[in-house]
């Protein structure tokens, strides 16, 4: 069922994205962010600890401030604690719907909801077969952040916060819940961007 909701979801987000694309020439953005994770192991407790990695992202204008978004990001950290030193890396395909509200021409927020899948692996997930060092789950990622323009092409992307919604095995409800905050550049791919 939820992998059928799953292929549903993506599927429609990828139509959204190709009927913007079409219908509106001038627009898109693409994004580059450093991104930190904040999660815990082991579960139950808060041996919290950070990933790091980073994201590209693309968005492409819908209707008046929505738009299309389709993110690719992938984290990583080298040893978790409580955990013997097992590390943990991640790479996640999200797709959904982002609001801008500009401020004025320099200034504007966001926010956004995606969803999609993440891949775990390099590290230890219980499963009803053994241990596994890899597992795949569905996720979603919910937050904004402000873009603040420097030139009419360049965006400097200051902070960006989403809470992150796994379900990868963990002998404990099989649940993560994350907070991820980035920051990076944003690069328009016209001038006549729907954000002006």
């Amino acid at each position: 069922m939820k992998t059928k909701m799953l292929t549903t979801l993506m599927l429609l987000s990828a139509v959204l994205t190709v009927r913007g694309a079409a219908q509106i020439a001038t627009g898109p953005e693409l994004s580059y962010t450093y991104s930190a994770l904040r999660t815990n192991a082991p579960v139950g407790g808060c041996g919290c600890f950070w990933a790091s990695g980073g994201s590209v992202e693309m968005a492409v204008p819908l209707w008046r401030h929505l738009s299309s978004v389709a993110e690719f990001s992938g984290e990583h950290a080298g040893s978790i604690p409580g955990n013997s030193g097992t590390s943990l890396s991640l790479i996640s395909a999200l797709a959904g719907v982002r609001l801008t509200r500009p401020v004025n021409k320099k200034l504007v927020p966001f926010a956004q909801g995606l969803i999609g899948v993440v891949h775990a692996f390099d590290s230890y997930f219980p499963g009803s077969s053994g241990p596994t060092t890899s597992a795949t789950s569905f996720a979603l990622a919910a937050g904004g952040g402000i873009d603040v323009a420097i030139s009419p092409l360049w965006l400097v992307r200051p902070v960006q916060v989403e809470y992150q919604f796994m379900q990868l095995p963990n002998n404990e409800g099989n649940e993560q819940h994350d907070i991820r905050l980035s920051a990076g550049i944003v690069f328009r791919l016209s001038r006549n961007s729907s954000r002006n």
